[in-house]
């Protein structure tokens, strides 16, 4: 699996995108477009492609991961090469990429759960959103076993992100069909679950939720809703609106699960000595209160930019995408952790063009040579992977996901399988490979 076999015209225009998430996709799609004769190579650090549409888009929205099947075209009939298992920043560091390649383009996203800024923030017990998503979803670098949630869990946060965490852990097994939602995770998760407590700083006309996701939580089985401190019912907005329609429990009629919701409510403090054991709040009116819980989940943003890491994304960056001659910017490397997922396409039209008017072939093949010396995954190897996924699927499942990256690596190659587990507690043991540039 090493090297690249699709071939070059030296003369051509080279681009390395670093990241096959939507944003590094959708990159090498608009430049394929706009420099038709371009040579792009896309650089995943994991061995296999598509990132955030992969592990972190919610595992029962699939119609949001549909958008693979367009990806997939770039490297199945659009010339576009994969070259996975490449760490960038330690494989091969940016300064070769960019000796190597006209242009770079870094799409690698922020991937770390922002922290809470509250005393006890660090407590065990304080669990991030990203990290619980990607657990959901199988990602193979996230530490196992899952952690298992008490009875009572508080989730700070009340923008999407948190939507999509109450909808997963209060869903059960019918509304998880057709999903590809680690099982094994989910009952881990939600096996002693009993109680959720929303708090969101924001009265329910501020807050940063689509309606539509509240209104997925509303229909879900089972589950009662108490609302706390939504303020004054505005009947233009929408977001007021669904926060009003969620279904309390009716008379007489058990729930499995009970949410509250507490609205203009901003976390002071995470108590507990050794460990989580409830949150104080304080109130829009300024009155504190607290809340006994088990576990608390943090949906308050992402940070530690990976393209930091490798680039200074500086404040021009920020808007024009271009950071330097022959290296851009795109995605939330770009703009920070605000958009969707539709936002990176447009994002990409403009770099696209942007690169088509500045950037130049150096009619060498420097970037082909260095391709030859990195140990790569390639897209056909991912085919077999995602065959087997699909082939393996329990029912009620579209795919049962190896979350072992020591697996991944073995079906990629077509070996043999070796079943025995992972140590637990720890990562899957590297997400690189040793790159022979010296």
């Amino acid at each position: 699996m090493s090297g690249a076999a699709r071939k070059a015209d030296a003369s051509a225009l080279a681009v390395a995108v670093v990241g096959s998430g939507p944003a590094g996709c959708y990159a090498a799609q608009a430049i394929r477009k706009a420099i038709p004769e371009s040579d792009v190579t896309v650089f995943d650090r994991l061995p296999i492609p598509f990132g955030l549409v992969r592990y972190g888009v919610a595992a029962d929205h699939q119609g949001t991961k549909a958008v693979t099947r367009q990806f997939a075209r770039l490297f199945e009939k659009d010339g576009v090469r994969f070259a996975g298992g490449v760490h960038v920043g330690e494989d091969v560091t940016l300064a070769q990429l960019r000796d190597a390649f006209d242009v770079v383009v870094v799409a690698t996203g922020l991937h770390a759960d922002a922290p809470l800024a509250v005393p006890g923030a660090d407590l065990p017990g304080v669990h991030g959103a990203g990290r619980i998503t990607r657990l959901l979803n199988g990602h193979p670098g996230e530490s196992r076993p899952a952690p298992r949630l008490g009875a009572v869990v508080g989730i700070v946060g009340n923008g999407n992100v948190a939507m999509d965490i109450v909808r997963l852990l209060a869903a059960d097994d019918d509304r998880l069909d057709g999903s590809d939602i680690d099982d094994d995770v989910h009952a881990a998760l939600t096996g002693e679950l009993r109680t959720l407590h929303v708090f969101g700083r924001s009265v329910p006309a501020s807050a940063k939720f689509d309606p539509v996701m509240l209104g997925e939580i509303a229909s879900l089985p089972g589950v009662a809703h108490v609302v706390h401190f939504a303020g004054e019912h505005d009947p233009a907005d929408a977001r007021s609106a669904a926060v009003r329609a969620l279904p309390a429990e009716a008379a007489g009629a058990g729930s499995r699960l009970r949410v509250e919701w507490w609205f203009g409510a901003s976390p002071l403090e995470v108590l507990g000595s050794s460990s989580v054991e409830g949150i104080s709040v304080s109130a829009l009116d300024g009155k504190e209160f607290v809340v006994a819980v088990d576990d608390i989940i943090t949906a308050v943003g992402f940070g530690a930019d990976d393209a930091q890491q490798l680039v200074d994304v500086h404040d021009e960056a920020r808007g024009t995408g271009r950071v330097d001659r022959g290296l851009y910017v795109t995605g939330w490397a770009r703009r920070g952790p605000r958009g969707t997922i539709p936002t990176h396409r447009t994002d990409a039209r403009e770099l696209a063009e942007r690169i088509a008017r500045e950037a130049f072939p150096s009619g060498r093949a420097a970037h082909l040579e260095l391709l030859g010396h990195l140990e790569t995954t390639q897209y056909a190897d991912w085919s077999r992977l995602d065959l087997h996924e699909m082939e393996s699927a329990p029912s009620g499942r579209i795919r049962r996901k190896v979350s072992s990256l020591r697996d991944i690596r073995a079906i990629l190659s077509g070996a043999p399988i070796d079943l025995a587990p992972e140590p637990p507690d720890s990562a899957s043991p590297t997400l690189t490979r040793t790159s022979e540039i010296s």
